[in-house]
């Protein structure tokens, strides 16, 4: 049963059988069974398909609602019975903005994984506000976003800080330059990538004005449109550290800089935290990859 439950909220999730049997190394056909089994069980239809979304049913929400506290319920009595032994194990889930998943994490991640090998960790790409739903309901134990608001249900951990830079084709008229004047910014086409660092961050509180041209929600996306000309952009620099290395941008630092965002790590208040997300929020607040990194 209670693999049953996880099965079918990593469908619903996830909107996907295709990733949710992916997630939970089994194949399509299997996941279906297992739908199957938990729909005789209850004497109901969970869930609707069409239109490329999964539908829930009235009484699809209701499992929903009541599995995921189960599992919740079902993952803390794990990590309890588990921790007396000093044994750091289970399954961890965690929601991150996609910069911060695909550019800082692996290398944590990685020593984490080395470090407690019978963790089962779950790292899911979303934008901000998703992260923080997905925390409030308990489907994520963490949460890593970009300027974290205070809330009432949250506690905010400080991570790091990511210096922005602005990123021009490499033929641009200043790219030979190493630093640009925020004013010259005036009137500008700009890619702004969704969700993730909105330009009128930096320029609140100036009376310079772009031209957003283009709103993508992937900062891949985002650095090919500047690649090919259709804009300029700004992002964390260390999400275009290879292409300035190749060649492929030039990344410019702002003059009146640096500018900064602030990436926080967000739990639950009241949520007694599983030792597997402890240990990881430790390893990610003291930093001790850094040294393996630079190494």
């Amino acid at each position: 049963m209670i693999r049953s439950l996880r099965l079918f909220c990593d469908l619903v999730q996830t909107q996907s059988f295709t990733e949710a049997a992916r997630r939970n190394y089994l194949t399509q056909p299997a996941l279906s069974h297992h739908l199957k089994a938990l729909e005789e069980k209850f004497g109901h239809r969970l869930v609707e398909r069409g239109r490329g979304r999964i539908q829930l049913t009235r009484a699809g929400a209701l499992v929903l609602e009541a599995g995921q506290e189960i599992l919740r319920r079902y993952e803390q009595l794990e990590n309890v019975l588990k921790e007396p032994t000093s044994e750091v194990a289970g399954r961890l889930r965690v929601g991150s903005i996609y910069t911060i998943g695909l550019y800082e994490l692996p290398p944590y991640t990685s020593v984490f994984l080395k470090r407690y090998p019978k963790v089962d960790l779950l790292l899911t790409y979303l934008k901000d506000a998703e992260v923080q739903d997905a925390v409030l309901a308990d489907r994520i134990e963490i949460g890593i976003v970009d300027s974290p608001k205070p809330h009432p249900q949250l506690t905010i951990t400080p991570f790091k800080k990511e210096r922005v830079v602005l990123i021009v084709p490499p033929k641009h008229p200043w790219a030979a330059k190493k630093t640009i004047p925020l004013a010259q910014l005036q009137d500008q086409s700009f890619i702004v990538p969704q969700a993730e660092f909105p330009v009128d961050e930096i320029l609140r509180g100036t009376n310079i004005r772009v031209k957003v041209v283009h709103a993508f929600d992937n900062i891949e996306i985002t650095k090919r449109a500047v690649e090919v000309g259709l804009g300029l952009a700004l992002v964390p620099h260390i999400t275009v550290v290879d292409e300035v290395r190749y060649g492929k941008l030039k990344a410019l630092e702002l003059a009146e800089g640096p500018f900064e965002r602030t990436i926080g790590i967000i739990t639950r208040k009241r949520a007694e935290l599983s030792l597997p997300a402890r240990k990881f929020i430790d390893l990610l607040i003291t930093g001790v990859t850094r040294t393996r990194i630079a190494g």
